[in-house]
């Protein structure tokens, strides 16, 4: 039995005769023209759109439990430009992704100690949206404590962070620029990084999670990790390969990136402890959400088997979508 978790939405009020929120577009304009330019979203399709998704999701035959308000499942559509059978894909592979893999990319917490530490050591701030409406984010790679904390930590507080940005639909439509600076990173840093730690957080980001990046900026990345970062890249999409810049100095950065959103030791405008507040704020407030994402359910059997045994899981799973679809489209 399929059954229906709460909305999360906190714009969307007015019920419709189904029983869902009636979904309003509230953001600014800029985000209207990028989701008509860039994923060929309107009203009509965005409507016809989750109706198909949350016909599919109950008629699926390893969907016990899912999401169905609006806001999460606009994640997979804008993801995938309003293909809904490629949407439906990609929401498939997120929950056997997550029930497959618990101990990565379930119960996520920030009031875990570790995932408290991580954030007050300042390793990642929330710069704001640029111009372009673009969700720009800063990582301070260095400040990863790795004498205490492990690869599975460090990939449990990317994820933190994934569902708690996706929180903002800016996010889901304007993409990601993301700015890494590695300067002060020691070997240590890359070390603790195992080949199959390496495949899982990568299938994640190159599959798994709707995430559109945009741009990846890398500052002074040490030429001691390279054959580490090779390995890691080579997990990575052939799009998202092409999507990363690195630079050997902070002036180069500031090229890319405007000063307002960048943090005032890139010689930017942004101020690091204000952003790193407000965006701890933003995890106290979406915490019951985000730990809510854990009650969604699926057949875990069906699908660790495929990881398990090495199989093109991404075959088998666009296969199974394919079929549930074009059985949806006949009923």
């Amino acid at each position: 039995m399929n059954l229906k978790m709460s909305s999360h939405s906190p714009f969307s009020v007015e019920k419709r005769p189904d029983g869902y929120e009636k979904y309003e577009f509230t953001l600014p304009e800029l985000y209207r023209n990028l989701a008509k330019k860039e994923l060929r979203e309107d009203d009509d399709i965005r409507e016809q759109s989750l109706d198909q998704m949350r016909e599919w999701i109950a008629k699926h035959p390893y969907i016990r439990k899912c999401r169905t308000d609006a806001s999460f499942l606009l994640r997979f559509l804008r993801f995938r430009k309003y293909s809904v059978p490629a949407a439906c894909e990609a929401l498939e592979r997120y929950l056997a992704m997550r029930a497959t893999f618990p101990q990565w990319f379930m119960n996520l917490d920030y009031q875990e100690p570790a995932m408290r530490e991580m954030l007050k050591d300042g390793v990642f701030a929330r710069l704001g949206e640029d111009k372009s409406g673009r969700t720009v984010l800063f990582f301070r790679f260095a400040r990863f404590n790795v004498e205490k904390f492990t690869a599975l930590q460090e990939g449990r507080f990317a994820a933190l962070l994934i569902e708690a940005l996706l929180e903002w639909e800016e996010a889901q439509i304007g993409g990601f620029r993301v700015v890494c600076d590695y300067r002060g990173s020691v070997l240590k840093h890359y070390g603790i990084w195992g080949v199959s730690d390496m495949k899982i957080f990568m299938d994640a980001i190159n599959r798994s999670y709707p995430i559109r990046l945009r741009e990846v900026h890398g500052i002074k990345f040490p030429k001691f990790a390279v054959p580490i970062i090779n390995v890691l890249v080579s997990f990575a999409s052939p799009k998202l390969r092409e999507r990363i810049i690195c630079h050997d100095s902070v002036e180069s950065v500031a090229k890319h990136v405007e000063a307002s959103r960048l943090p005032k030791e890139l010689g930017g405008e942004a101020d690091l402890q204000q952003l790193e507040a407000a965006f701890l704020k933003h995890l106290e407030a979406r915490r019951d959400v985000l730990l809510a994402l854990d009650e969604m359910d699926i057949d875990t059997a069906h699908y660790s088997s495929l990881w398990a045994k090495g199989i093109d899981h991404e075959n088998e799973v666009d296969s199974g979508v394919a079929g549930s679809f074009r059985k949806l489209a006949v009923d």
